[in-house]
């Protein structure tokens, strides 16, 4: 199995960066599943020869393997996004796709979860609750200010909360804006849309790559009395194909800014006391529920169009009234919310060892799906 990544030549120690650690892990448990895993770039890839020159994990060290065959089956953890490294992934994506090579996640999958306009849409034509969302004009703007006392302007194609401005209409008259470095007050209604299209910036606004969102929160936007949250939901196959919910973690703000993305300095917790103090416990259940039914529905929406999909994030936010609302779904999602709590020493030992499990879990769970998609791909061949 071929993970498909990005070398790092900067960081001793760490040959593929942040995800190194992450990486040897899937080394491990691809190991314990009897599955060879190697991790490469797009320019380990020789196209002429079908040969890559990769990595992988040998007595706890990184050695090269030199060239060998493409791999049975790969795991996409390249850049999508990134204007410099993502076109060398995506010619590489495109080979091994035309040559019959089964991803955990395909391509279409991976294109759409992209462009949050057109993931918004496919959720929407599948009757799941996603907020009122448009691309960022003067007139849309105008229109959401004058419609939501609460709406996000967030990157059509983004990641980690960058770019997200978060706007709420003040009791005491105009409006409050939030980025991640700051909070100001507009107080005249009328210069609102001018300054926050001014302060999107100049190209951002031009051919629809700022979309402009209702807000979804859990409280009156503008009289918070708990931090700003989302459920964070991982949805994964095993090794009969068969969807399962891996794990669910609540992402609680520790400032005042519009997100809930660990890098900007979040932190993961158990969800059920997020909820029991915003909702209580019996209202918290039926949430719990709820997400869980949607996730499920989530994933069979999506595979009606793409086909089958091995793993998938979700991020969810309840309203007032405790109904979800779909906010994201993630093609490459992460699993450091789970390690955050299993190394928690603010939460019992308990909590430490099942949420170690789940982290365990969702590590493996690829390898286990990529064993499918390999006897597929046998029996293609035969």
């Amino acid at each position: 199995m071929g993970i498909l990544s990005q070398r790092s030549h900067k960081e001793y120690g760490r040959p593929f960066g942040p995800p190194t650690i992450f990486f040897e892990e899937c080394c491990q448990a691809a190991a314990d599943l009897g599955i060879r895993a190697v991790i490469f770039e797009a320019a380990d890839v020789d196209f002429d020869q079908g040969s890559v020159s990769s990595a992988t994990i040998v007595d706890g060290r990184w050695v090269e393997c030199g060239k060998e065959p493409w791999p049975t089956v790969i795991y996409d953890r390249a850049p999508v996004l990134d204007p410099m490294l993502s076109p060398p992934a995506n010619r590489v994506r495109n080979l091994f796709d035309k040559a019959g090579i089964p991803f955990v996640n395909p391509l279409a999958f991976i294109h759409l979860a992209a462009d949050k306009l057109k993931m918004y849409r496919r959720m929407a034509v599948g009757s799941l609750p996603v907020p009122h969302t448009e691309c960022l004009e003067e007139h849309t703007l105008g229109m959401f200010l004058a419609r939501y006392n609460h709406v996000y302007i967030k990157p059509r194609s983004g990641s980690q909360g960058m770019g997200v401005i978060e706007i709420v209409r003040s009791r005491e008259g105009g409006h409050v804006v939030r980025t991640l470095g700051e909070t100001y007050k507009v107080r005249i209604d009328g210069d609102i849309r001018k300054r926050i299209m001014k302060f999107a910036g100049g190209d951002n606004t031009k051919d629809g790559k700022l979309l402009v969102q209702k807000g979804i929160s859990s409280e009156s936007a503008d009289e918070r009395n708990f931090p700003r949250y989302d459920l964070r939901i991982l949805m994964q196959k095993d090794g009969q194909a068969r969807w399962l919910l891996t794990g669910l973690v609540a992402r609680v703000s520790q400032t005042d800014g519009p997100t809930t993305n660990l890098s900007n300095g979040a932190r993961a917790e158990e969800p059920e006391p997020v909820l029991d103090a915003l909702y209580g416990r019996p209202l918290r259940r039926e949430i719990l529920r709820s997400v869980s039914k949607m996730s499920f529905a989530i994933c069979s929406v999506l595979e009606e169009k793409l086909g089958s999909i091995g793993e998938l994030g979700l991020d969810i936010v309840p309203d007032a009234e405790g109904s979800p609302w779909i906010i994201e779904v993630n093609a490459k999602p992460g699993r450091n919310v789970f390690k955050r709590i299993a190394h928690s020493l603010e939460v019992p030992t308990l909590a430490r060892v099942h949420y170690g499990g789940l982290r365990r879990n969702a590590v493996t769970r690829p390898f286990e799906y990529a064993k499918t998609l390999s006897r597929i791909g046998l029996s293609d061949d035969l």
